[in-house]
Parts: C-alpha cells; structure tokens; sequence
C-alpha cells in the first residue's frame, strides 16, 4: 500500500528545519504514532525554540502522514517510478548510467521539494546522495545525524570508503554524539569542508536531563519497572542482518545459539530482556523474529521482549545490570549508564572485519569480547555480576546541543516569513 500511496511532499509547508527520517528510525511508539527517536527529539527542541520543523520520510516508508509523528510526507510513488524506469535505463544504457539518471532525478525532486519548504537547513540520518546534491545547488546545508557506530568499517563513516567519494555527494556536517565516534570522521571530513561537532544524544540527553515539561518523558518513566524481583537483569540487544556474519554456520536468524542456551538454561537465576531492532518490529522480518521469540523463551516468565522493545533505551538500561549483544550501538550507550556489555561477533578481533567495533569502550574494559560458547558466557555473567556498574562514560553535552539549536534560531529568528 506504502508503495502505490500517492505522493504527498507537494502538500509540505514552509519550515525553519527539514527532518529526514524511515520507518527504521522510529525505535519509539508515542502516542500510537510511530516516534523516531533521534530525529524527532531534534523537532522538538526546535519546536520548543519557537522554529518550525517538518518531516520527510525515505522510501518506502508506512510511517507517514498521521501514522507518524509531526505528519511525515512522503514521496514514494515517485521513488517507485524512477527506481522501475532506471531498470529499463540500465537494459539500454548500463549500470553506471542508470545509477546518474536515477541519481539526477531524485536530486531533481528534493530540489523540488526544498523550494516548497524552503528549509533553512536539513538533519537527517545518513542522508542521501541526491538529498545531500539537492542542498549543494540550493545552498541549504544538510547534516547527518549520528544513529549508531561510528568506526573506521563502516562504509558510511570508514575514511577508506569515503576518499573518492565526490564531496557533492557528501552531507555539510555531521552530528555526533561522543568524542570517540567524532574522531572517525575528523581523519578525513574537515579537510572536506565538512563541519564535525559533537551535540550528544538528543533522545538520551531529555531522560538524563529529565524537564517536567516534557510530557513524553514523564509519562514514560511513570511506567514503572519491567521487572520487579530481586534476580539480576540482562538486556540483550537483538540486531537484524546478522545472517551476513553466520551464513557459513547454523543460524536461526536472531542470536547464536550459544546465547540462546544460556538464557533457557538461565532463566532461573536472572531476568532476560530482549530489546528488537526497529527494523525487526516493523520490518518484514518481524513474524519470522516474533515466532523464534514465542517458541524458544515464551515459556519463561523471566524473559520478556515486548516492553523491553517499546520502552525507551534509557529507561531500559535504568534497570540492568549487564547487557550481551552481536554488536549493537547500545554497547556505547550501556556504557554511558554505567553498565558492562559483552560483544559475542565472531569478527570483532585485530584482524577481523570488525575489529575497530566499540574499540573505545574495550579499552576501557566495559565492553568484552566473548567466545560464543555457553560456560564463557555464563562465568562472564557471573564475575561482572560481582563488579556492579561500571563507572559512566557519558560527558554533559547539553550546552553543546542547546547552542546547536539556539545558533539554527539566532541565524533565522525562529520564524518563517510567509512573504519569501
């Protein structure tokens, strides 16, 4: 339906801020509405700075309109033609120019839908080619928000990967959480003309910061606890597109099996919350991911992975006292709430694909890799149980984000002129 939907960018209004987002950024459910977390708490600092935002969602997003929060438009019946024409392009003329004709007409739309919005600037995740070209020709600066790793393999963000990359095709700055994912990109962006500024986590920062005028907050910490006996609680933070990393081996497409024996076996002595990926709640995936869940831990009231998954990830990580994960981002973040983790990629090693993941929070021996073997990962539960919390890695970044906000409000006085 999301694909044959018509269009509704031409409906957009004019705007302080253009937010960019997909169906995979909505980690949060508000109010029914789908609620990407990043990018929307960015809306609402704008908003609360008198700034008028509005949201574009990527193809092929079901989240828009009034299923998502701020009524994202969308555009992608227009996605839809252009990605089916460019297969004809590419029958007649080949790869390479298939890919600049679809490139130049998605530049074309966003041009289009930048002189309707006349934004004053865009923040969106991982924003694309065409979008970030759109902006070089229309003089309005695009910045990528970060929305998880930052390391030297990520083609994103990985110097090696963007060397040749052309910097018309690259977003004017980035925003980024912590020092550690800002240095990644200080090895190439600046030379690039590209600002690189560290505002912290704009989701994180409203709960650690918490502001009674912030119903969103308030109404989800009276939510209480998940659970409430005296046994330890692990998170495990579940990732989608693992098989890429285990299609060699046996893999039921969720976690390996070495971490699945220990939460049964387990399931006596600790809480197990199983946090899903967006992608894996809304996703395609999400029967295949729902069914592996009820099968294999359904029976067992001490794991839970419903409100361990709508909850937010401060909340969550409020109440743990280790976390276990593939390779999640959450590493990062456990580790700005004190709490231990333990890596279980078979890639994460000095010669692995993998091996500057969460480098950071390793050397300061917060986050471990463990062997996928079930007693490893039971005696590491055991002897981190018995250290507590870690000490907290997170820096006060909000005056660096309010000044972000205030310099968007000072550079436009917070209002759109109707007349221009």
């Amino acid at each position: 339906m999301a694909l044959i939907s018509p269009d509704t960018w031409q409906k957009i209004e004019r705007c302080n801020v253009l937010l960019v987002r997909g169906d995979g950024d909505c980690g949060y459910t508000y109010q029914g509405k789908g609620y990407a977390h990043l990018i929307d708490s960015i809306g609402d600092l704008c908003m609360n700075r008198g700034l008028i935002s509005h949201t574009v969602s990527t193809p092929y997003s079901k989240l828009t309109g009034t299923n998502a929060y701020n009524s994202p438009v969308s555009y992608n019946r227009s996605a839809l033609s252009i990605t089916l024409i460019r297969s004809i392009v590419r029958l007649i003329r080949g790869h390479t120019n298939s890919v600049n004709w679809a490139n130049k007409c998605l530049t074309h739309l966003w041009s289009r839908i930048f002189e309707k919005a006349k934004p004053h600037c865009v923040i969106g995740i991982q924003p694309s080619e065409s979008l970030c070209r759109a902006g070089k020709i229309k003089g309005i600066p695009v910045y990528d928000l970060q929305h998880g790793m930052m390391n030297e393999e990520h083609p994103w963000y990985g110097e090696k990967y963007r060397v040749t990359t052309p910097s018309k095709d690259l977003p004017d700055g980035f925003l980024c959480w912590d020092e550690p994912s800002a240095a990644t990109l200080r090895k190439w962006a600046p030379q690039r003309g590209i600002d690189v500024r560290v505002i912290g986590n704009p989701w994180f920062s409203r709960f650690l910061l918490k502001k009674p005028t912030d119903i969103l907050v308030q109404e989800t910490v009276a939510r209480g606890r998940i659970f409430n006996n005296s046994h330890p609680i692990i998170l495990v933070s579940l990732q989608y597109g693992l098989d890429i990393f285990y299609k060699d081996v046996r893999f039921n497409g969720v976690m390996v099996n070495a971490l699945e024996k220990v939460i049964v076996e387990t399931s006596d002595s600790y809480n197990w919350l199983l946090r899903l990926h967006p992608v894996q709640i809304r996703g395609w995936r999400k029967g295949l991911v729902q069914g592996y869940l009820t099968r294999t831990f359904g029976h067992l009231k001490s794991v839970e992975w419903r409100a361990s998954s709508e909850y937010p990830l401060p909340v969550v990580l409020q109440q743990v006292d280790l976390h276990i994960t593939d390779m999640s981002t959450v590493v990062v973040e456990a580790g700005w709430m004190g709490v231990y983790s333990a890596l279980l990629n078979i890639n994460i090693h000095p010669r692995g694909s993998l091996a500057s993941i969460c480098a950071h929070e390793r050397s300061l021996h917060i986050a471990e890799v463990l062997t996928q073997d079930t007693n490893i990962i039971k005696e590491w539960i055991k002897n981190t149980l018995g250290k507590g919390r870690c000490n907290s890695t997170l820096k006060d970044t909000s005056t660096a984000l309010d000044a972000f906000i205030d310099e968007i409000a000072s550079d436009y006085s917070g209002k759109v002129d109707p007349k221009n």
